[in-house]
């Protein structure tokens, strides 16, 4: 019989019994299905239950299951194996390792909701892969007697995968390669794959990079119409566009950046007034060549930010424009958008222009040198740059005012050796100086969304926002019960405001635990996004804030250029809908993530070589997390995590307690409580886990 017609007499016996229970022998004698198809109908039950099309209990068990409890989302994996499927209506379900089926991390799913709760979310089972989120992966390859295998890197992945016969592409055992998703079959065990590239030996130089990559699926390539239309601009087309554009050559413009920074995408200006100053912050007019709908201008939305790893970065712009017509290089002609703002002794603005400009750099300074000069060192440009010290105090201390948030936590430096190896790693200092720029694009952003919303307000026209909600009063109980934990007597009211949480910034300023509570405060804090509708900035205390100050590496500035040269000189027709905005608005939040994530995990990669070295060597650290199984230690100067197996503390028997986040010896009493300091001892190193062991220094 025909398995079309075997598959319609068995769904049309279940149907006609829902809820019924059948054994494939029954259903086999309900359908009038001979004996000879017996193995086909088996076949086709295990089918429609991947499908979602009936339920299986048990081994030997099937009943119909209608579609309303069918819905599709997309997988979030955990590298425990099991994961969460977010909703189209934004709810979330559980998925155990062993309901999966054939998905991978971040795939659109269909899933089936099953009769049963893990905690507060239901449960459910994946029926069908909707659309792969990536299909190029990165392992390391392995060959023996059975065939040839990848290994996944992405500990998400729970399964090998098998390399298909001559498509091994000359890897050789341990290479990390990256491979190329052909099939994975219904009832395979494993995906088949091509090996596309050999990457090298884990550890060669850039192998870390090109992991990172592919597993975040970076683009790194132009197309050639991008890679034209770039190198089609010149100095010419800038002196053309001169006499459009109000001129600020005259002003005392010079760039503040790192000492090894290539392009240079912001300027400042200060001039005195009678009432105070006007400062200018301008900005490289990115939106002058790169055009909506252009080749450049796919390429970029598609990246929508730039991504800066360790010792590298890959730009959102190709580099010929990053580099030379959009960087604001000292001593000669660039475009800039300009905002120029009028700010009273008392920090209060008292009037803005934003304007398309042509400024001309004075002076490339790196951070340290403008730092000299604010000590006291002299210089040419000393007057402008004490004038500016003066402005960020004043608006510093108004910001503060209103209740913003000044965390100061240091970031990892990672010094790398010449074959990319670190070969140290140590705290950043914030300078006076990052102050002084920080505090300048804060207000020139601010002034951009202010302006954004007056034409909200005036005429209805669309923006779009850099937005920072309130945190959940569930987030602020469980930042309560850490500040109760340690003994820190302050009290975070609810609804919680941004002067509640600077008020503790300042109360643990002299604290041991000064930089642990304020990544805990930082994490009890809801993630910033882009919006069009503009729902204020909780962390700045601003009631209105954008992002306009790096259209070269920030899609999203480059979008906020592109608005304001519409609404202030009426360029291109018709504005965007508020829906097209918001589609931006969302795609850019996402790539923003995968960017913050791909920076992460190749810092967390750069760190685990660094100690990778240092087995056996002693170092200080803070307890940064407990679980039942052992506690995690961040370690003072590198910030590199690592645990402390619960197994590894032999002098007693510690016990998990939850409420008082410790663990606490049975017999002694000894409690080790998240941050307390420790000293631990470096034990082993994974870097391909991203694992770090410790074991704890007996006083």
């Amino acid at each position: 019989m025909d398995r079309s017609i075997i598959e319609k007499k068995i769904l049309d016996t279940f149907k006609a019994n829902p809820g019924r229970w059948y054994r494939p022998r029954t259903i086999m004698k309900d359908a009038r299905i001979k004996e000879h198809d017996y193995r086909t109908l088996k076949i086709l039950l295990l089918e429609l239950c991947r499908t979602g099309r009936i339920e299986q209990k048990g081994r030997h068990q099937y009943a119909f299951k209608p579609k309303l409890q069918q819905q599709t989302g997309t997988l979030a994996v955990t590298s425990r194996g099991f994961g969460f499927v977010e909703l189209q209506d934004g709810s979330e379900v559980f998925v155990r390792a062993q309901h999966m089926q054939h998905a991978f991390h971040k795939d659109l799913v269909r899933v089936q909701i099953l009769n049963k709760q893990r905690g507060d979310k239901p449960e459910a089972q994946i029926i069908e892969v909707i659309q792969r989120h990536q299909t190029e992966f990165v392992g390391v390859y392995q060959h023996d007697r059975f065939g040839e295998w990848v290994v996944p890197e992405d500990k998400r992945i729970r399964v090998r995968f098998a390399v298909l016969e001559g498509k091994q592409n000359k890897a050789r055992d341990g290479h990390m390669v990256s491979v190329e998703l052909v099939r994975w079959e219904e009832g395979h065990p494993e995906p088949l794959v091509n090996v596309k590239d050999v990457l090298g030996y884990p550890g060669d130089p850039g192998v870390d990079i090109a992991l990172i990559v592919q597993q975040h699926d970076l683009p790194t390539t132009w197309s050639s119409k991008a890679l034209e239309q770039a190198e089609s601009y010149s100095e010419q087309s800038v002196q053309d566009e001169i006499k459009h554009r109000t001129d600020l050559r005259h002003l005392t413009c010079f760039t503040i950046d790192p000492e090894s920074a290539q392009d240079f995408d912001d300027a400042v200006s200060i001039e005195t007034t009678k009432t105070g100053w006007t400062l200018g912050v301008h900005i490289a007019d990115v939106s002058h060549y790169v055009v909506p709908g252009t080749p450049i201008d796919r390429g970029a939305r598609k990246r929508g930010s730039s991504v800066y790893l360790v010792g590298t970065a890959i730009h959102m712009l190709p580099e010929k424009l990053a580099s030379d017509l959009c960087s604001l290089k000292p001593h000669i002609d660039r475009l800039s958008m300009s905002c120029l703002m009028d700010i009273g002794r008392d920090g209060q603005f008292t009037g803005s222009k934003i304007m398309n400009s042509v400024i001309h750099s004075k002076q490339r300074f790196s951070y340290e040198e403008v730092e000299a000069i604010i000590q006291g060192k002299e210089h040419t440009f000393s007057p402008e740059i004490q004038e500016m010290e003066k402005l960020r105090k004043v608006l510093f201390k108004d910001r503060k005012s209103r209740g913003s948030i000044d965390l100061d936590l240091p970031e990892p430096i990672v010094i790398l050796d010449e074959t990319g190896f670190p070969h140290d790693i140590k705290p950043s200092k914030r300078l006076t100086a990052h102050r002084l720029v920080e505090e300048f694009m804060l207000a020139a952003n601010r002034v951009t969304a202010e302006f954004l919303d007056q034409k909200f307000i005036k005429a209805k026209l669309p923006g779009i926002y850099r937005i920072h909600e309130t945190p959940s009063s569930d987030d602020i109980s469980k930042l309560q019960m850490i500040l109760d934990r340690l003994k820190i007597p302050q009290k975070i009211k609810t609804p919680v405001k941004p002067k509640d949480y600077q008020v503790l910034v300042e109360a643990v300023r002299e604290s041991p635990y000064r930089h642990f509570i304020e990544k805990v405060a930082l994490r009890s804090m809801t993630k910033a996004k882009y919006s069009v509708e503009n729902r204020g900035h909780f962390g700045l205390a601003f009631q209105s804030y954008t992002h306009f100050t790096s259209p070269i590496r920030r899609y999203p500035d480059l979008t906020v250029h592109r608005l304001l040269k519409q609404y202030i000189y009426h360029e291109h027709s018709n504005p965007p809908s508020f829906a097209s905005l918001e589609k931006l608005a969302e795609h850019c939040s996402q790539r923003e993530r995968v960017a913050v994530e791909a920076e992460r995990d190749h810092m967390k990669m750069k760190q685990l070589q660094y100690l990778s070295k240092r087995i056996g060597q002693e170092f200080d650290g803070v307890i940064s997390g407990v679980l039942n199984f052992g506690f995690f230690v961040e370690l003072a100067e590198s910030f590199v995590d690592g645990l402390v197996h619960a197994g590894s503390l032999t002098d007693d028997y510690y016990e998990y307690e939850e409420n008082n986040f410790s663990l606490t010896g049975r017999r002694t009493k000894k409690m080790y409580r998240l941050g307390d300091p420790v000293r631990v001892k470096v034990t082993s190193v994974s870097i391909s886990e991203g694992l770090a062991d410790f074991e704890i220094i007996k006083n």
